[in-house]
């Protein structure tokens, strides 16, 4: 490396400069500071030094580090298979902006570099469901365990002598200064709880352990120590303090969660952060460069859904429709992986979730199917033939070997792709056919038409008449289709919204629903949609049980409410 110094030759010969310097690098007492700011405030030409120092300065945190010892690994890398593959690049990393001279957000993390292109070895990607490219990678961003800052810390007495200290010291545990190379690259605790999204990193194998590994304590797993352990410290104390500050608190916040939930954000950190080595220069910039850690999460998802698209065969990407398609299949499939992780304990232990872990709660679960789905009137049935049959064998996997939670699952899925609503107390007001609607040929643009499209939802309510009201003539007076006040309600529906929830309704909406009395479906919808809000299920209607506890066991991200 040159001995010339990058910022100016001389330097050290000008007092003010020198000043200047230790201004820059935060060292001056507040009196000192005062007096170079008001000399910077009054001469243009010295505001411009100092923009050319700071640039140098800043510049001095992103230097190139040495090669890193083949033995580094974080806590949970040693489950993973050793590395296998040839020397690679690892593209330069841009210089981040500092978060002292930012003020849209003071997390901008600061990745640590290996010292050249070719010093880090980086294993190639092997097929699917290895991991051994995980490793590799992450020795690339962990470059800094073996060397640190030692470029830096070189050029530094050169560039600013020795004094003593005078700002804060930010106390920090060892286990932060080990942890660096993955904290340097993380803003706060929800950017790293972000990671674990299924569009994000969720679904990496190195997430989708199995439920029954126990993974060691950090104690019994190798410890970075020696020459790595001061060069990590050394990198760490050359952060601004509030970034350190920052580290530190990250640090904590990870290990005051429970620790199945800390390992899971520590291993989304590691493949985050070896992700992160891999992209190329531009997108990397991107990614760091993002004024706010939301926006640096937007753009991590931007370049995951690129990199997903670029990954699928060139007849699909070249058929917007196929595209579509293949993303709703991936979101369904991470979202069953979302679930299985939830309720890993319970699927590894056979245990049955709320509400099939007791007799009673399986058989209310069974009346509702039975009343809002109609699985047991033939062509009625408001399931489809192949949801009918999924019901029906997740239903018997319970039954025969207890594994409740996929029917659970399915149950809830269908109860939010057919809703029910109140029945009708006359049976006659039931519309499920053609020529029963009132007056036809008055409401429907085309009798022939309608026909045609309500012909699937024959005999089902209250599927039917929702249909047909897609087909009444723009303008035409439509009466009630179904029952629209609770005193129109089937037992017991009926006495419930009469007992119980109205009376749990704010005046509000109280008067909201007034307001739509005698309106059909509007009326029975919002009934529903009020009931969910204050956690009540009106029989027959809603899935048995606490709204609320069904969405926290069941939901998933394709059901956002």
């Amino acid at each position: 490396m040159s001995n010339e110094n990058p910022i100016t030759d001389g330097a050290a010969d000008d007092p003010f400069e020198a000043e200047l310097v230790a201004f820059l690098d935060g060292e001056l007492d507040p009196a000192a500071a005062r007096r170079v700011q008001a000399k910077l405030d009054a001469d243009p030409a010295l505001r411009a030094r100092a923009a050319e120092l700071k640039r140098a300065f800043d510049m001095l945190d992103y230097l190139p580090k040495p090669e890193p010892s083949p033995t580094f690994a974080t806590r949970t890398l040693d489950k993973l298979p050793a590395a296998k593959g040839t020397s690679g690049s690892q593209p330069t990393q841009p210089a981040a902006p500092n978060p002292r001279a930012s003020g849209a957000s003071t997390s901008v993390p600061i990745p640590l570099e290996p010292l050249s292109q070719s010093a880090v070895p980086v294993a190639p990607a092997p097929p699917a469901r290895a991991f051994a490219w995980l490793l590799g990678l992450v020795l690339a961003v962990g470059a800094c365990a073996a060397g640190g800052y030692f470029a830096t810390a070189a050029l530094r007495p050169v560039l600013f002598p020795p004094r003593e200290p005078t700002a804060e010291v930010v106390p920090a545990e060892p286990r932060v200064i080990e942890n660096l190379p993955l904290y340097a690259v993380a803003d706060d605790l929800a950017f790293v709880s972000e990671l674990v999204a299924p569009d994000l990193f969720g679904d990496d194998p190195a997430l989708s352990a199995d439920p029954t590994l126990r993974v060691p304590p950090s104690a019994a797993t190798e410890k970075t120590s020696g020459e790595e352990l001061d060069a990590l410290a050394k990198a760490f104390r050359a952060l601004p303090r509030d970034r350190q500050r920052e580290i530190v608190k990250l640090d904590a916040d990870l290990h005051a969660k429970p620790a199945p939930e800390r390992d899971r954000l520590f291993r989304a950190l590691e493949v985050y952060a070896a992700w992160l080595a891999r992209l190329g220069e531009g997108d990397r910039r991107g990614v760091l460069t993002a004024a706010t850690p939301t926006l640096r999460l937007g753009v991590v998802r931007d370049v995951r859904a690129r990199q997903w698209r670029d990954a699928l065969p060139a007849a699909v990407r070249a058929k917007p429709e196929s595209i579509q398609r293949w993303r709703e299949e991936e979101s369904a499939r991470r979202e069953r992986l979302a679930f299985v992780r939830r309720h890993a304990e319970a699927f590894a232990t056979n245990r049955s979730p709320w509400p099939f872990d007791t007799e009673t709660g399986r058989k209310e679960v069974a009346e509702f199917a039975r009343v809002a789905f109609k699985i047991e009137e033939g062509r009625k049935s408001r399931l489809a033939p192949d949801e009918l049959n999924e019901f029906r064998r997740t239903h018997e996997l319970g039954t025969k070997d207890g594994a409740w939670a996929w029917h659970g699952l399915l149950v809830y899925e269908l109860a939010r792709e057919h809703p029910y609503l109140p029945e009708p107390a006359d049976p006659k007001l039931m519309y499920t056919e053609f020529k029963d609607l009132p007056e036809p040929a008055k409401l429907f643009k085309k009798a022939v038409a309608a026909e045609v499209r309500l012909r699937a939802a024959v005999g089902k309510w209250p599927d039917y008449p929702l249909e047909a009201l897609q087909l009444v003539a723009k303008g035409a007076t439509v009466p009630a289709l179904g029952p629209a006040k609770p005193s129109e309600f089937r037992q017991p529906a009926r006495g419930f919204v009469e007992a119980t929830l109205l009376p749990a309704l704010t005046a509000d909406e109280k008067r909201e629903l007034s307001r739509l009395e005698g309106k059909w479906p509007e009326y029975p919808q919002r009934l529903v949609q009020l009931a969910h809000k204050h956690d009540l299920s009106i029989p027959g209607v809603m899935l048995p049980g606490s709204p609320k506890k069904w969405d926290a066991t069941y939901r998933t991200a394709r059901d956002p409410r």
